[in-house]
């Protein structure tokens, strides 16, 4: 499902990966530097918005990914209320013994929506990248040695092929008579049966890979061409404007409040 919405034809997805690797990176920074709960409630309003309307995610697909999200930040209003440094003094109600202040509810709301603005924001970068892509612009764009950014996507494209070991590692033991363990120490046993043979397996991948990289000149001494070139277009623009119009309504919008 995932590799499907990376390859999804839409708005976000055609945004070149560095540009939305620098844009993730500066609004988790922003957010470090904000302490106030609407302006993280805007981002989160708007990420949201264009998960659905600039990548062609469903709903449904957001509300279910976002769901863990919403119960950590949860927790920093909750541990917030509880646990506060300080404690405000327009106290709202009583939960038991604990007096529950406005100040202590704003604080740890602003806290969890800072969090879910970090989640949703990482959200999209994942939902609409491809990881070829993106070492692919990091390398073109960022100067990262092309040893380093083909070693990285040879080792995501091994993900899939330990998955495919492990089960016939399962079906060769069921062969020979050990099936699934029970209890503790039955489980334990079958782990070291199976790490085993999967590290024996994953050092003969990647010395593969190594041999097969290195006579293929991917040691960084030279120059090198590329088949699929990462350019930036005309979407890169209008992703960047949008990015600056927000910030710039943002700032404008929290002088109101702030």
């Amino acid at each position: 499902m995932l590799e499907h919405w990376q390859k999804h034809d839409a708005f976000l997805q055609r945004i070149n990966p560095t540009l939305k690797l620098a844009s993730l990176l500066l609004v988790i920074f922003g957010m470090v530097l904000v302490f106030d709960p609407w302006t993280p409630l805007i981002i989160a309003v708007s990420t949201v918005c264009a998960l659905k309307l600039l990548g062609g995610i469903p709903w449904k697909t957001i509300g279910l990914l976002i769901l863990p999200f919403s119960f950590f930040a949860l927790s920093f209003v909750w541990m917030s209320v509880l646990f506060p440094g300080e404690r405000g003094q327009d106290v709202l109600f009583h939960l038991g013994p604990v007096p529950v202040a406005m100040e202590n509810v704003i604080t740890g709301t602003a806290l969890g929506l800072r969090s879910l603005v970090f989640g949703l924001w990482s959200l999209l970068f994942v939902l609409t990248t491809e990881p070829t892509k993106l070492m692919l612009g990091l390398v073109q764009h960022c100067k990262l040695p092309p040893r380093f950014g083909y070693g990285i996507m040879a080792a995501y494209r091994m993900l899939p092929l330990f998955r495919q070991d492990l089960n016939q590692i399962r079906a060769a033991h069921r062969i020979r008579g050990l099936g699934e363990a029970r209890g503790l120490r039955g489980r334990w046993e079958q782990i070291k049966r199976y790490a085993i043979p999967l590290l024996a397996g994953a050092v003969r991948k990647a010395e593969r890979a190594a041999v097969a990289m290195e006579s293929k000149g991917f040691d960084g001494s030279r120059e090198r061409s590329f088949y699929r070139t990462i350019a930036w277009t005309r979407q890169d623009i209008l992703f960047g404007m949008g990015l600056i119009i927000l910030a710039a309504g943002l700032f404008g919008i929290r002088q109101l409040w702030v």
